[in-house]
C-alpha cells in the first residue's frame, strides 16, 4: 500500500474515533453526571465542581482548565499526540455547552445509581475511543505523562492519585460524602469499558506448564485441542540447572480441558494460565 494514502487512511480513522469518543464523553457528563453533581477524574470533573460554584459553562471551564496543560505538555509530548489531543478537548468543550446551551439537553435520570453506571459507561467508551484515536482528552493524562517522565511513578498511578484528589474535592465543595462515593464508582465504571475498549474481551487463554512430560502434553494438544505448542527453555538462577516449559494459547472453553491432560500426564506438572488479550496472525 502507498505510504501516504495508508497515513491518510490511519489519521482519518484516528479523527473518526476521537469524534465519536467526543461524542460520548459529552452526552455522558450532559446527561447523567454534570446534572447530578457526579464528579468524574480529570479536568472534567474539576470543571464540574466549578461550575456548580461559580455557574460558568462547564465545556468553557474544561477548555481554560487545559489551555496551560498544552502549553506545558506542548515542548515535552509528541507533536502529533497533542496536535489530536487538541482536537479533542476543543470537541469535548465545544459539544458540551452546544448540548447544554443551545440544544438545551437535560437529564435523563435523576436516580444516583443510574446516571453513575451510565455515566461511567459513556465517559468510558468516550475516554476508549479517543485513546484509540492515538490522543486524550487532556488534563490528567497530560499531567500524569509529564510528572512519569521525572518519577519513577507510572501514568497510571498518577491519574489514580489525580483522580482520587478530584473527588475529595468534591465532596468538600458540595459538602456530600456519598456524591464522592458515586464518583469513585463512575471512574472504576469508566475505566473497565477504557480497558475493554482498548485491549477488547480476552480473546485466548496463555498457558505455561512446567512438566517432565513436555513432549507427551505437547502431543495431547495439537490433537485433543488442535494447538501447537512451543517449548521454552530456561535456567534456574544461581545454578547451572536448565529446564524447559510448554507454551500453548488455547481458546478459553479449552481451559478445563487442557487442565485434565496435564492432570492425566502428569499429576506433578505447575501450569500458569492467564489472558491473552489481543493476538494477532496465526488464526486469530
Amino acid at each position: 500500500m502507498n505510504e501516504k494514502k495508508y497515513t491518510f487512511r490511519t489519521e482519518a480513522r484516528d479523527l473518526l474515533y476521537i469524534l465519536t469518543g467526543s461524542v460520548f464523553l459529552a452526552a455522558g457528563l450532559v446527561f447523567f453526571l454534570i446534572p447530578n453533581k457526579i464528579v468524574t477524574g480529570g479536568v472534567a470533573g474539576i470543571a464540574i465542581v466549578l461550575h456548580y460554584l461559580i455557574r460558568f459553562p462547564t465545556g468553557m471551564i474544561m477548555l481554560i482548565l487545559n489551555i496551560p496543560l498544552i502549553l506545558v505538555g506542548w515542548r515535552y509530548l509528541g507533536k502529533l499526540f497533542l496536535i489530536k489531543t487538541i482536537f479533542a478537548i476543543l470537541t469535548i468543550s465545544f459539544l458540551t455547552d452546544l448540548f447544554i446551551i443551545n440544544l438545551h439537553l437535560t437529564q435523563l435520570t435523576s436516580q444516583l445509581m443510574l446516571a453513575t453506571i451510565y455515566g461511567g459507561i459513556a465517559v468510558g467508551v468516550g475516554l476508549g475511543m479517543i485513546f484509540k484515536g492515538n490522543a486524550s482528552a487532556g488534563g490528567g493524562t497530560v499531567i500524569a505523562r509529564l510528572i512519569s517522565r521525572t518519577s519513577r511513578f507510572k501514568t497510571g498511578q498518577i491519574l489514580f492519585v489525580l483522580d482520587v484528589l478530584v473527588i475529595l474535592t468534591a465532596a468538600i465543595s458540595f459538602r456530600n460524602v456519598e456524591l464522592a462515593l458515586w464518583g469513585f464508582l463512575t471512574i472504576f465504571i469508566a475505566s473497565q469499558l477504557v480497558d475493554l475498549i482498548l485491549t477488547g474481551k480476552p480473546a485466548a487463554k496463555l498457558a505455561i506448564v512446567e512438566t517432565r512430560q513436555i513432549l507427551q502434553i505437547g502431543q495431547r494438544i495439537q490433537q485433543d485441542l488442535s494447538r501447537t505448542s512451543a517449548v521454552i527453555p530456561a535456567r534456574n538462577p544461581g545454578s547451572s540447572e536448565s529446564k524447559e516449559f510448554l507454551l500453548a494459547i488455547i481458546d478459553s472453553g479449552q481451559v478445563n480441558k487442557l487442565r485434565d491432560i496435564v492432570k492425566f500426564t502428569d499429576p506433578q506438572a505447575t501450569v500458569i494460565i492467564s489472558d491473552a488479550r489481543e493476538l494477532l496472525g496465526n488464526g486469530f
